[in-house]
């Protein structure tokens, strides 16, 4: 069957339009994330997936050593603070300061300064628009305004005046470089300490046993999107036409050091196939509050029992995986694909690559739609919330989204 005819079969005879929904949702960005760049990696022997196979060389890309993440996150700690005092806190912003910013990553520095008790510490785009933010001036009249008018606001709230609650200025490594602004309150959970909790539960549960990071891998201050895969424990999919449809299991773990986003605990799916990944949102720990949890080392407790619970459930959700194969949508693909861009807010931009996705597979199955969903988040310059938005739908797919009502076909 052509892909113009599967696409006739599924979509009728007229064109499928996609219908704009002003309701979509586009994740916030903080920052614009550091993404980092991977390396080869060397799956090993034993990993129950031919090495030379056409999976395997696939993957290769895109997983890297776990070593390799570590030392990624390792970087931003441990984080040393000063404290943003009234009346000892002055800022400086050369001329022309914020010219060519939106071009820059969040840690890229920039020509603004703060003085705090006689030292003075240059400062991140991150933490230069931390504080502008923190006394109520939005980025884009932050930098469109000359700077000898956003230089006096900033000064009288963080010094003369003082604001209702204190802020204190993050510092990476021995340069007197300022990476980000934050409230006093905040502790910064650390990344290495709840990645070491991650893996005594892997270990306790898999024995020794080799682990690697997907490379949609997003580190910074503000967010840290880590996904590790166990290739050691696969699963084989059947019936998907293709003979080695292996999957393997892993765990999220999502976290921010400036305690803007909520320390997060899920159950991932890692397709060797197209390396493409679900976030398993059955097998979710729930978030860290740090308003009820405390901001104490309470959280590495709570994420080691977090992460034992996701890895005793990610069996069955293999199960859910593979009855998906069987849950044939022709003749409704139309009534499904709308329903599930309405229901898990697909971004319009990207509705029309799902379909695309699904005429290339040449197959109309709930297993064949997860997967046309999950694979866009492998663009190299998708937003990373965009990215785990569409690793979400997959997984909420893959483990209970394809539960619909028989009459309008939407999802339970």
């Amino acid at each position: 069957m052509s892909s113009d005819d599967l696409f006739a079969e599924a979509f009728g005879t007229e064109s499928f339009v996609v219908n704009p929904d002003p309701q979509i949702f586009v994740p916030p960005s903080l920052t614009e994330p550091e993404v980092v760049v991977t390396s080869e990696v060397v799956v090993e022997p034993e990993i129950a997936v031919d090495p030379t196979s056409a999976v395997s060389m696939a993957a290769r890309g895109n997983l890297i050593p776990l070593s390799a993440a570590r030392d990624v996150i390792s970087s931003t700690e441990p984080l040393a603070s000063v404290d943003l005092s009234e009346g000892s806190t002055r800022f400086r912003l050369e001329d022309g300061w914020a010219q060519g910013l939106s071009g820059l990553q969040g840690s890229a520095v920039v020509p603004a300064f703060v003085t705090v008790d006689g030292t003075e510490y240059q400062l991140t785009k991150e933490a230069i628009l931390s504080s502008t933010s923190a006394v109520g001036l939005n980025p884009a009249y932050t930098t469109r305004t000359p700077s000898g008018l956003i230089e006096p606001q900033l000064n009288y709230w963080f010094g003369e005046q003082g604001l209702n609650s204190p802020f204190k200025l993050l510092l990476v490594g021995t340069d007197r470089v300022g990476s980000a602004v934050t409230r006093a309150s905040i502790n910064p959970f650390s990344n290495v300490r709840l990645l070491n909790e991650a893996l005594d539960a892997i270990t306790a549960q898999y024995g020794d046993t080799q682990v690697l990071v997907d490379s949609k891998f997003t580190h910074d201050l503000n967010q840290t999107f880590l996904r590790l895969v166990i290739p050691d424990h696969v699963r084989l999919i059947n019936g998907t036409g293709t003979d080695d449809d292996v999957w393997s299991v892993g765990v999220q773990l999502k976290n921010s050091l400036t305690g803007k986003k909520q320390t997060e605990i899920n159950g991932y799916l890692f397709r060797w196939w197209c390396t493409n990944g679900a976030i398993d949102t059955r097998m979710a720990s729930g978030v860290w509050s740090r308003k009820t949890g405390g901001q104490g080392d309470e959280v590495y407790e709570w994420a080691r029992a977090a992460v034992d619970d996701v890895l005793g459930g990610l069996e069955q959700s293999l199960d859910s995986v593979q009855s998906l194969v069987g849950q044939d949508i022709a003749g409704e693909a139309n009534d499904v694909l709308r329903d599930v861009f309405s229901h898990y807010k697909i971004p319009v931009q990207l509705r029309e690559q799902v379909i695309a996705n699904m005429v290339e597979s040449e197959q109309l199955t709930m297993y064949a739609l997860m997967n046309a969903i999950t694979v866009l988040a492998n663009q190299a310059d998708l937003d990373p919330g965009h990215a785990e938005s569409l690793m979400r739908a997959g997984g909420d797919i893959a483990v209970g989204g394809h539960a619909r009502c028989n009459g309008c076909h939407r999802v339970i």
